[in-house]
Order: structure tokens, then C-alpha cells, then sequence
């Protein structure tokens, strides 16, 4: 009885005589299966290359009766799985390219086996044996070519987040070019409507966090479109939401990211001044005691904060000194200034405040003629002043405060 393994390599021999058909097949397959799958002319010659590459060494293997884990992987196939990953195709893709052209390969190879003339034992023997090769050549080639691809795509997107954080620094600085030149590198538009966000955090490996509250951010906001994102360094993200979208606020808290809110502007201009209003924020929210910063601070509810620029001693001490001893950080003098507070944007109403704070009309005048005495003199004295600082009070917490 002929071996089998010399059965294989008769068959595989006659196959590899005509190759061209046989390729010719699997692209068929291919195509029914994956039909975006090599569209442009140059895939689409370096996708018939690696057909023909890999029938060629999957038939090699056979007919040399050699090891599959030691078979070459065809120079085009490595070059498709580069062009691939640059096109943004997923390794999956290629897996299931590889796995449809197994299948129609096998089938040709098993239809060659039961024409043979062959024993039924021979044949069943013949067919596992080819399954066995086929499965450990296949398995061989995709891992490499996962691996180039994986490669291709890390490399490819380091270059292209190098090169959007080059434009947009480039931008935000007043340079950049037009704004079709800046669209063409960014792959974003700046000519519409943007809300610009900073997303930060000190975790000691913030990256899937950062991505998420992109995300939840994003969800939020109903634009419906994917945020231009970019980073800056290891633990910042910074974003633009292309527009229209919803109200800043509020945003779900994002765990353990900050979140600072620029407002909606538009066009190139508007690109550089939302970001310049959300780092604004930010610095705003980073000047806060850590145990009182908010998780989301958006720009429009700040006012004239926004024009704090990091000196926080220099304001703490106007707070003080416009609020009095309602600056005290204590329990009792808190809830005295969050009714003053609510009072003072109700429009001096007492309805309007009892309402959001839940208390009688009775409780929220003895607690304004209270923080009168408290500040020393009438809260109508300086009204603004008092407004802005209980403003910083509610967003910076006890670094513009005092102890009692």
C-alpha cells in the first residue's frame, strides 16, 4: 500500500503544476467572503501575492513532507499585513482572510484525494494528514502575520498621535495653516462647532480610565460624532467634540478622572479658545483642595474665576476679606454662606432659595440676617463681590477658606 505521506506529496506535485488556478479559486472565496477586503489596486495586487505566496508554501510543505513551524512567510503577505494595519483594517480581518483560504485550499486538496483511487482507509488517512499540515501552516503564517500587523499598527498610530499633537499644538500656538490643511492632518473638521475637555488624573495607570470618560463625556454630550483626542503626556487627554452637541452639564462622574469643560465655539478660532477656556478650568479645578474638587468643572459655570490663573493665595485673600468670618471652614458657617449662596442666585428670593435648599421660607431669612452679623455688615454691601466669592468658595472649597 502506498504511504500516505507519499500520496500527499503526488497530489500537492500536481496541484503546484497549476498553481495559478488554484489561486485564482481562493482569491473567488476570498472575495465572496471578505468583498471590502483589497479594494484599492495596491492591496488588491498584494492580496494576490500572498494567496499565491502561501499556496505555494503550504504546497511546498506537502510535497517536501517538511515542518510547517519551519515554513518561510511570503515577503508579500508581511507587506499586506503592514498595508493593512495602516488602513486601519483589524487583525481579525486577516485571520479571517487566512481561515477562507484554508478552507477553499482543503477542499481542493480533499476533492484531488477522493479521485485518487484510493482505499477508503487511505483516504480518511490522507485527509486527516492534510488537515493536520494545513491547520500548522496556517497557524504558523497568522501568527506572524499578527505580529507584523500588531507591530505595523502601534508604529503607525505613535505617528499619526504624533503627528495630530504636532498640528494641534501647532494650532493652539496660532499656526497650523488653513483650515482644510489642518483637517487633512487631523482627520477631524475644525470649521464647524467644538466643546473642548481636558481629562486628567493621577492614577498610577490612567489610560483605560482617561479613554472611558472620553467616552461617557461624549455620551453625555449627544454630538453623535468621534472627539478629536490627543495626548499630551501619560496622564492628560485633551479633546474637541465636534458640534452640535448638548448641555455641558452635568456629566456622570467619571471615578477617578477630572474633568474640565471649555464652551461651545466655532471654526479654527473657535478650536484654540474653547481648549484655552477648558484649560482655564482645569486650572481652576487643580487649585482646589483635593478633597473638595469637583470631578466635572465646566468653564461656563465658573464666571470670572476662569480669570484666576493659578494664583489661589491672592484670591483666598480677597475671599476673606469680602466674606468676613462667613470664610470660617466649618460645618455651621457652611450651610450659613450655600444659603446665601442659593438666596443671591435665586434674585434675592427667598421662595426660590427655601426651594432648592428644602427649608422654610422663616428658616432661610434667620439664616440671612444671620450671616449678616457673621460678615459684619449687609450682604447687599459688595453684593457682586459676595457672589464671586462664594462662587470660588463652592468650586475651590477650604483653600480660600480659614479656620475659626
Amino acid at each position: 500500500m502506498t504511504p500516505v505521506t507519499d500520496t500527499l506529496a503526488r497530489l500537492a506535485g500536481t496541484v503546484r503544476d497549476d498553481v495559478g488556478a488554484l489561486a485564482a479559486h481562493v482569491l473567488t472565496e476570498i472575495d465572496a467572503g471578505l468583498p471590502d477586503l483589497g479594494r484599492d489596486p495596491r492591496s488588491r495586487e498584494l492580496l494576490v501575492g500572498t494567496i499565491e505566496g502561501s499556496l505555494e508554501g503550504a504546497l511546498a510543505v506537502i510535497a517536501g513532507g517538511g515542518d510547517p513551524d519551519d515554513a518561510p512567510v511570503p515577503p508579500t503577505a508581511t507587506e499586506f499585513a503592514r498595508r493593512l494595519a495602516q488602513q486601519g483594517v483589524p487583525v481579525t480581518v486577516v485571520l479571517r482572510a487566512y481561515r477562507l483560504g484554508q478552507a477553499a485550499f482543503q477542499r481542493v486538496l480533499i476533492s484531488r484525494i477522493e479521485d485518487a483511487g484510493l482505499g477508503a482507509g487511505e483516504v480518511a488517512a490522507a485527509v486527516g494528514e492534510l488537515s493536520t499540515v494545513a491547520f500548522g501552516y496556517v497557524d504558523r503564517i497568522s501568527e506572524a502575520m499578527v505580529a507584523v500587523h500588531q507591530a505595523e499598527r502601534d508604529g503607525w498610530v505613535r505617528r499619526r498621535d504624533a503627528a495630530r499633537l504636532a498640528m494641534v499644538d501647532a494650532v493652539l500656538a496660532g499656526r497650523g495653516g488653513t483650515a482644510a490643511e489642518v483637517e487633512r492632518v487631523l482627520g477631524h473638521p475644525v470649521t464647524g462647532e467644538h466643546l473642548a475637555a481636558v481629562f486628567w488624573s493621577d492614577a498610577a495607570d490612567p489610560g483605560r480610565a482617561l479613554e472611558r470618560a472620553v467616552a461617557v463625556v461624549g455620551e453625555t454630550l449627544g454630538g453623535g460624532r468621534a472627539p478629536l483626542v490627543v495626548a499630551p503626556d501619560g496622564a492628560t487627554l485633551w479633546a474637541w467634540y465636534p458640534g452640535p452637541v448638548g448641555p455641558a452639564d452635568p456629566v456622570p462622574d467619571p471615578g477617578e478622572v477630572f474633568v474640565a469643560l471649555g464652551t461651545p465655539e466655532h471654526g479654527l478660532d473657535g478650536f484654540r479658545r474653547s481648549h484655552r477656556r477648558a484649560r482655564q478650568a482645569q486650572a481652576v479645578a487643580a487649585a482646589a483642595d483635593p478633597a473638595d474638587r469637583r470631578p466635572v468643572t465646566p468653564a461656563a459655570a465658573l464666571g470670572p474665576l476662569v480669570l484666576l490663573g493659578g494664583d489661589v493665595e491672592l484670591l483666598a485673600s480677597w475671599v476673606r476679606a469680602v466674606l468676613g468670618d462667613l470664610a470660617i471652614d466649618d460645618e455651621a458657617h457652611e450651610r450659613l454662606r450655600a444659603t446665601v449662596d442659593a438666596y443671591l442666585r435665586s434674585g434675592g428670593s427667598l421662595a426660590g432659595a427655601a426651594a432648592e435648599l428644602h427649608l422654610h421660607r422663616n428658616s432661610v431669612q434667620y439664616r440671612l440676617r444671620r450671616a449678616e452679623e457673621v460678615r459684619g455688615r449687609p450682604l447687599a454691601e459688595g453684593r457682586t463681590d459676595v457672589e464671586v466669592a462664594l462662587l470660588a468658595c463652592r468650586f475651590l472649597g477650604r483653600v480660600v477658606l480659614r479656620e475659626g
